[in-house]
């Protein structure tokens, strides 16, 4: 059996303390690595802190794990040149040709192991080199794609500037959309499916569960909850089911995601106005005013809010929404299931 010793050379790390060290910031600094973990764990980097004289530099490549704490065998192939707190231990591949794919897999094989030990009670330090892996790499793990956020900063077109207030006006949102209340649907009736389930929440584009139920809403319309996280707007891409905390805002006219995209934004500027107790219900959002941009005929300048959104940062990577366009007539026809 294949254990950790026979592929890695072990290190105890550099033991350091990072309220003793100097913090910079990370355009400036060196990754610190500590014993965080999890899907937020940002690879077990701290922070970055000034350079350290007298302490090993630690290379990017070589794999970090943690060895106590909450997050215990939390495993990472470091990115960038690194220090490390106490009980973290750094890996190091006997195959110095070992591919990066490669390191990401073992690493995942090692983080796998974490039921095994306990924070404060039986922890990794003696024990890591034993830890047990596969003997070979599956096929599959040098087919895997890295996912990579190069060049998601990009905007799809020139970036245009906010206009001076004079080419503003103030409009009623029921004079922009037919406002529609979400349907109540509880936990206990819905059932695993292909349905976005759009709920009270500032988070994942509103969608809090995946039903098998029939959509009561359409694409290409926004969700506004006046519950929870009230004011939290987003721009929905394909037809879902809005429960009774959201309502559901659907043009009256054509109009592009991107120009919806910036209402959105407006509408969520004007939350603050309400609260828990004072609630975003259907006839105050109604009656709810926005700031666009206008054009000399006193009708909302679309062309210029989608212009403007095309040309901000990230603008490219979600140009690929399967929804750029659909008649208003379209939009109103979908049942109220």
């Amino acid at each position: 059996m294949t254990v950790i010793a026979d592929l890695f050379d072990v290190e105890y790390g550099n033991k350091l303390d990072m309220n003793k060290l100097t913090r910079t910031h990370k355009s400036d600094g060196t990754a610190f690595v500590g014993r965080k973990g999890g899907l937020s764990g940002h690879s077990g980097v701290s922070g970055y802190v000034a350079s350290i004289e007298g302490a090993r530099l630690y290379p990017a490549g070589a794999l970090t794990v943690a060895l106590g704490g909450s997050r215990l065998l939390s495993t990472y192939v470091q990115q960038r040149p690194f220090y490390t707190a106490q009980n973290v231990a750094v890996l190091f591949p006997k195959d110095e040709e070992m591919s990066h794919l490669h390191r990401l897999f073992y690493a995942m094989c090692i983080r796998h192991n974490a039921f095994r030990y306990t924070a404060f009670g039986r922890e990794a330090n003696r024990t890591l080199r034993t830890i047990g892996l596969p003997d070979t790499v599956p096929d599959w793990v040098d087919r895997a794609e890295i996912p990579t956020v190069a060049g998601l900063r990009q905007a799809l077109d020139t970036s245009v500037s906010l206009a001076d207030a004079p080419a503003w006006q103030i409009f009623r949102i029921d004079g922009l959309f037919d406002i529609r209340k979400g349907r109540r649907l509880t936990k206990a009736d819905r059932r695993p499916g292909e349905v976005r389930f759009v709920g009270a929440t500032e988070f994942n584009n509103g969608v809090t569960d995946m039903c098998d139920v029939t959509p009561n809403a359409p694409a290409h319309t926004l969700t506004v909850a006046y519950n929870g996280s009230v004011g939290s707007t987003f721009y929905q891409d394909e037809p879902y089911f809005a429960c009774d905390d959201v309502n559901v805002l659907i043009p009256r006219a054509e109009v592009t995601k991107w120009a919806l995209l910036f209402v959105a934004a407006a509408i969520k500027h004007e939350r603050h106005r309400f609260t828990y107790g004072y609630k975003w219900t259907l006839a105050r959002m109604k009656k709810t005013t926005v700031r666009l941009p206008v054009r000399p005929d006193g009708q909302p300048d679309w062309d210029y809010a989608e212009s403007m959104m095309r040309g901000l940062p990230f603008s490219a990577a979600i140009a690929s929404s399967t929804v750029s366009r659909l008649p208003a007539s379209d939009l109103r026809t979908v049942t109220s299931a």
